[in-house]
């Protein structure tokens, strides 16, 4: 593709690194700069996915979590609407897969965010559970569950914040159902015993089963089987167990960790090709800037906002700056009048306050309207607004390992 500007920006994934990235980037440029410089985004849809309101979808809360990305994003950003199927990094180039065949997209500077994917993990998962990790399978898992009768059987895999939010939202909406909340290790281990305590509380009253220390063997059509050998009956599957990254960074012979995340280094760029930026969850900084960072949208706005903060200074010819970003909440919604806000210091380890109940949903609601979804458009018209903590002064050693 042809183009007067003397600078191709192109990020690919338009998630909520990808999409606050190239807003900041887009409505940060000054007139003359604006005039030189070009802002594209590709995206396999039209679409925006908020990933943080799927559960409310495949339990019928909510009818989209979809928002075009006209809404979304500067006016002044082309869109590519397309797969990336190869990045050549020698030449700069990627090659796009569209709806009228395989184009190529040139670009002096790449932002790579193309997010996160379920990662299935037993026999029978990809076939006969659901996936809420896309909207395909919010919106089958929906399907799945008002075509059932009123006593139905769902069972979600994953005792993480996920597979809580799904399980009290299915029970929450469908009553009169049976919800198994299925989890490998304790839900929500890796919070503090009273929290656990209270989300339990939560999940209860709702009429949630809770199974802790159960892996899945298999997964077939009407059952979910156990390590042991015990099946789980089920009508409706619904898979929030663990996620993973797209291949593409692999296949285009860049360099990433055992599980596929893009290697940058302290000011989110490939060493070997430092005009190419990582931002979300598909890249992993070093230990030294990120070893307390997980997968989330917490995380993955910041790294788009750093990712874009340095490539205007290497427009401009100034001195990149270091990832510098932690924490101070973990928010788990428990249907739509009740949740926990975990208070965490900057290198998410839980402090000791937390809000629950209905004060902790109101909080949730908040974050989940105001940060997760008005940031990212926000930045189209004030660039710089995302304001989070900075990080801690001593990392904890092993978390990205």
């Amino acid at each position: 593709m042809t183009h007067e500007a003397q600078h191709n920006v192109v990020i690919i994934g338009a998630g909520y690194a990808g999409i606050l990235a190239a807003n900041r980037i887009q409505a940060s440029l000054k007139p003359a700069e604006a005039r030189r410089v070009r802002v594209v985004m590709v995206n396999s849809t039209g679409d925006f996915i908020d990933r943080i309101r799927l559960h409310e979808v495949a339990a019928g809360a909510r009818a989209t979590a979809a928002t075009s990305l006209s809404e979304m994003l500067h006016a002044r950003i082309e869109v590519v609407i397309g797969t990336v199927l190869d990045i050549d990094a020698d030449k700069r180039m990627l090659s796009v897969e569209t709806g009228e065949g395989v184009t190529f997209e040139s670009y002096d500077t790449l932002v790579y965010a193309v997010g996160s994917v379920a990662a299935l993990g037993a026999p029978g998962a990809e076939e006969f559970a659901h996936l809420l990790s896309n909207v395909d399978g919010a919106d089958a898992a929906r399907a799945a569950i008002a075509a059932g009768a009123p006593q139905q059987r769902i069972v979600v895999v994953g005792g993480g914040a996920a597979g809580v939010e799904a399980a009290a939202e299915f029970a929450e909406q469908r009553p009169s159902a049976s919800v198994t909340l299925v989890s490998r290790g304790a839900v929500l281990g890796h919070l503090p015993v009273g929290s656990r305590r209270s989300v339990a509380r939560s999940l209860e009253k709702l009429g949630v089963t809770v199974r802790e220390g159960s892996s899945v063997r298999s997964v077939t059509e009407r059952a979910v089987e156990l390590d042991g050998g015990e099946l789980v009956p089920s009508d409706v599957t619904v898979w929030t167990a663990s996620f993973a990254v797209p291949v593409l960074a692999q296949q285009s012979g860049l360099g990433v960790d055992p599980i596929g995340r893009l290697l940058v280094d302290e000011e989110l760029r490939v060493p070997a090709h430092p005009e190419i930026f990582g931002a979300g969850d598909a890249v992993r900084p070093p230990a030294s800037v990120g070893a307390h960072l997980r997968m989330g949208c917490a995380i993955a706005m910041p790294l788009g906002a750093h990712a874009a903060d340095n490539i205007l200074r290497t427009l401009r010819g100034e001195p990149l700056k270091r990832l510098d970003v932690g924490f101070g909440a973990q928010c788990i919604s428990i249907g739509r009048k009740d949740g926990l806000i975990q208070l965490l210091t900057r290198a998410d380890e839980p402090r000791p306050l937390r809000i629950t109940g209905r004060p902790g949903a109101i909080v949730k609601e908040l974050v989940c309207s105001v940060l997760a979804f008005g940031s990212p458009r926000r930045e189209r018209r004030l660039p710089g607004s995302l304001m989070l903590p900075s990080g801690p002064k001593r990392l904890p050693v092993g978390r990205l390992e």
